[in-house]
């Protein structure tokens, strides 16, 4: 009996291409908000608006703290290459 797995059934010469973005809310802070809604809201959308062009969010980097709280992010995507034939 032969078992086909697609999840695995890829080619070795997979290329993939990186965008990485600034994420930071708009709007003025003030000591001791709490603006992971926010953050949550603003990288739902990106990722929904990069996910229809076939980027994949794969890394998320606090890049800036303000008073202890992260204010901005590295996002970083990923998108796989069509392969040359």
């Amino acid at each position: 009996m032969n078992v086909i797995m697609p999840e695995l059934d890829f080619k070795i010469n997979q290329t993939f291409e990186y965008k990485t973005i600034t994420v930071s809310p708009d709007g003025i802070r003030v000591k001791g908000d709490d603006i992971s809604d926010k953050i949550a809201d603003l990288l739902n959308d990106l990722s929904n608006k990069y996910g229809r062009d076939h980027w994949k969010l794969i890394s998320i980097i606090p890049s800036m703290k303000s008073e202890g709280a992260v204010t901005k992010l590295l996002v970083t995507f990923e998108r796989l290459l069509p392969l040359d034939d």
